[in-house]
């Protein structure tokens, strides 16, 4: 779709306006952009505050500049997206847009309208460690209700890799959930005990593109089920382990995911609204 892409908040401790722009590719590259230009660079390390994927980047951001123009900074030469503003501000003015603009809402909204599997998802965020990582995004995605194999509600990858998913429950089948942990969760006995009584099993032969110690578990169950499991002991170590090093070797690499463009932008950033609420 021509002009579908991103609409961004930056924010800088080393500046008192925030930056309003727009872009048509991947916010974290452009980013690394605005920090290595003048004359942004000498006013940053700018960093991602708020970010919105819209079928017409151009449109919503002309309307916010139109908006708050008697707050432009006109202090500062060779630009104009400087704002004498608040984040708050800026992003309530944002999440205002036509909502006909915004990519994937249909999606967004049956996940916020399935209370148990939100709650999953913001507990895996948290338990992850994953809210610590929102500027890599691209790096690692979220997909909402991907057709994959039948459906899914989710799938989450680092790279190329899948790290987490649960499948659509149907007729002839239950939903099955997989995450991939570090394989320091064979030392817990306990978790292996919890996988028989829900019909799962610990896979130690995963993808070429995981890393040497990965392991995934695979199970039966409700989201319940799932945010039961990581109530047990060294679920939460293994899982930190694999995926803060599966991240910290992609960020190194500075790649985006093959599945950058499926990466739900908007979906993240209404989590982490629930998640600081």
């Amino acid at each position: 779709m021509e002009n579908q892409g991103y609409v961004y908040i930056l924010q800088s401790q080393n500046c008192d306006c925030i930056k309003i722009g727009g872009t048509d590719y991947p916010p974290l590259k452009r980013i690394k952009e605005i920090n290595a230009t003048e004359p942004y660079k000498s006013l940053g390390k700018w960093e991602l505050a708020e970010c919105l994927e819209v079928k017409n980047w151009r449109i919503v951001e002309h309307n916010l500049h139109y908006r708050f123009r008697s707050s432009l900074n006109t202090e500062i030469k060779n630009q104009k997206e400087l704002f004498h503003l608040s984040v708050a501000d800026a992003s309530k003015a944002l999440n205002e847009a036509n909502s006909e603009e915004i990519v994937y809402k249909p999606k967004i909204d049956r996940m916020f309208q399935d209370e148990a599997f939100l709650s999953y998802i913001v507990q895996l965020f948290k338990f992850t460690g994953l809210v610590h990582w929102i500027e890599q995004q691209g790096i690692w995605t979220f997909v909402l209700f991907p057709s994959t194999n039948g459906g899914r509600y989710f799938t989450m990858n680092i790279g190329s890799h899948e790290v987490a998913f649960s499948t659509l429950r149907k007729k002839d089948r239950k939903k099955l959930n997989m995450l991939m942990l570090d394989s320091l969760i064979l030392d817990f006995p306990n978790v292996k005990k919890w996988l028989d009584k829900h019909n799962g099993s610990i896979c130690t032969e995963n993808y070429a593109t995981a890393l040497p110690h990965s392991v995934s578990v695979h199970f039966e169950g409700s989201f319940s089920d799932a945010l039961e499991l990581f109530s047990l002991d060294g679920v939460r170590r293994a899982l930190i382990a694999y995926w803060y090093e599966a991240l910290i070797k992609k960020t190194e690499e500075n790649k985006l995911s093959t599945y950058e463009r499926y990466h739900n932008y908007n979906a993240v950033a209404k989590i982490m609204k629930r998640i600081k609420e």
